[in-house]
């Protein structure tokens, strides 16, 4: 059996091998680490796709159950099917004592998801809204100045907008819509996040679909 038990001995270093994952996952990914107190650090180095699940590379004797079960979870979570874990790596080497390493595979398909949305459906001035790969999003508008901003959670086909100021927390729930829309260059594939909740926000943008058209 792989599993060996770890006692008395220090949180190992995990270095996370991300390029399989998009930025909704890696926001939701480092989230998940965090509250789960794993120590991680981000390697964008493209993964071979020899790899066919995500799998964690360990050292012998450095891993415990307990860790094991809690990152399952959370690449579980991610909409993984499972974890794979082995000492060795794909050319027979494995870690040094105190790190980890996760790799993500690069998949065959993997869900494209937006840098910028713009909000459409409603009556007030439009806002773009930037997501950031750290979980937090920035709106701009001719109505702010500069910026606002809050964080973001995607749990397909749902993005959550949440937005803290001196009235409390708000948050938006928004639904993926997948379609084509016409353009001066013909259809687009464009997709359309559509309001779930009320539209009588104080915050406008909230209360407006937001959309992104993809070029090809």
């Amino acid at each position: 059996m792989w599993l060996l038990f770890c006692i008395g001995c220090s949180a190992p270093k995990m270095h996370v091998f991300y390029s399989g994952v998009d930025k909704a996952q890696w926001a939701e990914l480092t989230q998940k680490l965090e509250r789960e107190g794993i120590t991680y650090l981000p390697n964008s180095y493209t993964v071979d796709t020899e790899y066919r699940h995500p799998t964690l590379v360990y050292f012998p004797g450095d891993l415990s159950e307990e860790f094991v079960d809690k990152l399952t979870a959370v690449v579980k979570s991610l909409g993984f099917e499972r974890l794979d874990v082995n000492v060795f790596n794909r050319h027979k080497h494995f870690y040094s004592k105190g790190n980890l390493g996760l790799y993500f595979p690069i998949q065959n398909k993997q869900t494209t998801f937006p840098d910028l949305l713009y909000s459409t459906d409603c009556d007030h001035t439009d806002s773009r809204v930037t997501l950031l790969a750290s979980g937090r999003w920035r709106a701009f508008s001719r109505d702010v100045d500069p910026y606002i901003e809050g964080k973001w959670l995607y749990h397909k086909p749902y993005l959550t907008l949440v937005y803290t100021d001196t009235r409390g927390e708000f948050q938006q729930v928004y639904e993926a819509l997948q379609h084509q829309v016409m353009t001066l260059k013909g259809p687009k594939k464009a997709t359309t996040y559509q309001v779930l909740g009320h539209k009588s926000y104080p915050l406008a943008f909230f209360n407006c679909n937001l959309q992104i058209i993809f070029a090809e």
